[in-house]
């Protein structure tokens, strides 16, 4: 019986690792046959697994990155089903899998019928992950990325339980001194407390932990590049002390670093905003026209705040002396390909500069891309609140005040990054 349950966790393992956090998922994976139970599961509570067929790859490409959130706060029936099947199998396999390891330790027979109840929660656990998945469910790739990660843990550590009984590490005899059993159910208790306490509630629960993990990330990152700053310039006859910058890259240092104060300001204006846009939704008229704009308005924000956020990483792990000055022409060529694209987002409200060549100087110019069409995207959204108003009449004082300091401080953040780019590669 352990073997059995071993391959059909394995095989649930797989399954859950191929589900796309970018895009909803309708149907078995790659053709894979896996997921029957759980998808027979799933359209048995009426979801769709019907998939459209886009006209071609870039059509399909955009519709992926325009996926919209279907709700913001108010759960959804079907959302509040999927997190129902999460906890009964995260609850069912937390105390299954105490039995398992107190009988399979003397009784492989009996331990092998526990397994197959094991495997009934994993059931339940799948088939709550690929509901949340399901474009009926509307989940934004914020919570999928949550969910999955939740349901891996726990499938991961079951697995790890079963094949310690199943190659016979596990078992024994009673006060024998082995307690790899034990410790490996602790390990699937822990992973089931944090599919049932931890897992984000809905839309606005999962994208404002996203949003706040990469200001916390930027503080971080902040904190660490002022310590070094503030170090000064290096001796140019000590070049082994690459704990500093030198003379050369303190401007574009010090840019880079305002630029990621510009950044953590940024994603805190996208938090306020979202939560501003979301008050102003009327989520009890369910596929309300003017509720799809401000929902599709709340995740190109979020979108383009990942941008930003995960942007302060990307540049951030450059930043540390010496900088790396050569050019990578491939990323340059491709960047130029899609600038066009890029600045037309700007509405002619700013004009980036380029910043060269180097791998510091294109990550930095994407990041104030980025930056200038978030805030421009707030002041400028045309969308309506539900009584008819321009959205921007329902952003707060500080929401308001935080797009004027932003739209003057990128300019000059830009500026900046010009100067900084052109004493270091002079």
């Amino acid at each position: 019986m352990n073997a059995e349950v071993l391959e059909s966790l394995t095989r649930l393992a797989d399954t859950l690792a191929k589900l796309n956090e970018r895009e909803y998922h309708t149907g078995t994976i790659d053709g894979d046959d896996t997921t029957k139970d759980i998808t027979e599961a799933t359209a048995a509570m009426s979801l769709s697994s019907q998939q459209s067929t886009p006209s071609s790859n870039e059509q399909q490409q955009e519709e992926k990155e325009q996926q919209t959130i279907g709700y913001w706060r108010s759960l959804p029936t079907e959302v509040t089903a999927a997190y129902q099947l999460l906890a009964d199998g995260a609850e069912y396999i937390h105390a299954t899998s105490t039995k398992y390891a107190l009988v399979g330790k003397i009784d492989s027979h009996e331990g092998g019928n526990l397994a197959l109840e094991l495997r009934k929660g994993a059931q339940l656990i799948g088939t709550g992950t690929l509901l949340l998945f399901s474009p009926e469910c509307g989940s934004s790739r914020s919570l999928r990325h949550y969910v999955k990660q939740s349901s891996r843990a726990v499938i991961s550590s079951l697995l790890s339980l079963v094949r310690a009984y199943e190659d016979g590490s596990a078992q024994g005899n009673p006060n024998d001194g082995n307690n790899l059993g034990a410790q490996k159910t602790g390990a699937v208790w822990s992973a089931c407390d944090g599919l049932r306490l931890k897992l984000p509630k809905g839309n606005r629960a999962a994208m404002r932990r996203e949003l706040m993990i990469w200001v916390r990330d930027c503080n971080e990152s902040i904190e660490e590049f002022d310590e070094m700053l503030a170090l000064g310039p290096r001796d140019d006859d000590d070049d082994d002390d690459e704990e500093q910058f030198s003379e050369s890259e303190m401007k574009i240092a010090r840019a880079a670093v305002n630029i990621m104060k510009c950044s953590k300001n940024t994603l805190g204006l996208v938090l306020k905003v979202c939560e501003c846009v979301g008050e102003s939704l009327d989520e009890s008229k369910a596929g309300d026209e003017n509720n799809k704009e401000l929902l599709q308005l709340i995740t190109n924000m979020h979108e383009v705040a990942r941008r930003i956020g995960e942007g302060v990483t990307n540049f951030g792990v450059m930043l540390y002396p010496p900088l790396e000055a050569s050019t990578n022409e491939e990323e340059f060529e491709q960047w130029q390909s899609t600038k066009a694209s890029k600045t037309s987002r700007l509405d002619g409200e700013m004009d980036i500069p380029s910043l060269g060549s180097t791998s510091l100087g294109l990550q930095l110019e994407h990041q104030l891309h980025a930056l200038a069409e978030c805030v421009i995207c707030i002041k400028k959204s045309e969308l309506t609140t539900v009584t008819g108003e321009p959205i921007q009449t329902c952003y707060s004082d500080e929401v308001n005040d935080a797009v004027k300091k932003l739209m003057e401080a990128i300019p000059v953040r830009c500026k900046d990054s010009v100067g900084g780019v052109t004493s270091w590669c002079a």
